[in-house]
């Protein structure tokens, strides 16, 4: 079994922490994952009885070698209430060099007698060597007919068994009945180390 941990900080200063732990078996896996994001070290002076964070949560995932998963996530936000999140990857291709996958994932919140915001969502991913990768993704929220699109590309730039650093850039854009957005573009480098 690893154990991972990860933190990463906002622009707000606010900081984000998840450990997973996991376990594979003859390329199988299965992990769990516990998170907090947006957590402030003091309290915001702007908003007064705000809770430290903004959303916490668990996730499972179980993978095949194959590279079709299936994955449970449960958060908690504050503000808000809960959500469950099921989604589902299936790999198309993987041949030599190149994997194509395609995914799908449904959310639902809780408590019910509150106005239903589920979203649906589908998206591809397309990565050459484990090195070069890109993505584009759609989703749908149908109480407010909004719908959000996604595109974005990764560089892996260092690997070694228990550490990575990638590239990372996107952009994304929303689109409702009153507004048609723009693309809002962002990028950064992310550093992973198992421990």
């Amino acid at each position: 079994m690893s154990v991972n941990g990860n933190m990463s900080v906002n622009d707000d200063k606010t900081k984000n922490y998840s450990v997973t732990a996991g376990r594979e078996d003859g390329g199988n896996s299965v992990s769990a994952t516990a998170f907090v994001s947006g957590y402030r070290d003091t309290p915001d002076p702007t908003k007064l009885n705000a809770p430290p964070y903004n959303v916490a949560g668990v996730s499972l995932n179980a993978a095949h070698e194959n590279g079709h998963a299936v994955g449970l996530k449960a958060q908690h936000i504050p503000t808000f209430g809960n959500q469950v999140t099921a989604s589902s990857n299936v790999n198309v291709i993987k041949i030599d060099n190149h994997r194509f996958d395609v995914n799908a994932h449904s959310t639902a919140n809780f408590p019910k007698n509150s106005p239903n915001f589920m979203t649906h969502g589908a998206g591809a991913e397309y990565m050459f060597k484990e090195k070069v990768g890109a993505n584009a993704s759609v989703s749908h929220t149908p109480m407010f007919k909004q719908t959000d699109y996604s595109v974005g590309g990764s560089l892996n730039l260092h690997k070694t068994p228990t550490s990575s650093l990638d590239f990372n850039v996107g952009a994304n854009k929303t689109v409702t009945p009153f507004h048609n957005g723009n693309w809002n573009k962002g990028g950064g480098f992310i550093f992973t180390k198992k421990f």
